[in-house]
């Protein structure tokens, strides 16, 4: 688990200056990648702690299932809303 300060360091960087209504569908701006049990769950709950950061429900997991849908459709999926 990452250290309190560094968490706080990073949801402070990371937050958005637009209102999301503001806020076009397109590829997000970051991509957490990592292995099994390697703690991105965790970032990725610890990043949504913060209102300015929008991310997708469960883990998309493009490469490993949906790699062979193309990138048409991982633009066009649900969770960049």
């Amino acid at each position: 688990m990452l250290p309190r300060i560094l968490m706080q360091f990073l949801l402070m960087k990371l937050s958005l200056t637009a209102p999301i209504e503001q806020l076009q569908k397109k590829f997000p701006s970051a991509i957490i990648v990592g292995v099994k049990k390697a703690g991105t769950r965790a970032l990725l709950e610890f990043l949504r702690l913060n209102p300015n950061i929008r991310a997708p429900g469960p883990e998309v997991h493009f490469f490993e299932k949906n790699y062979h849908k193309g990138l048409d459709w991982y633009r066009c999926a649900e969770f960049f809303l």
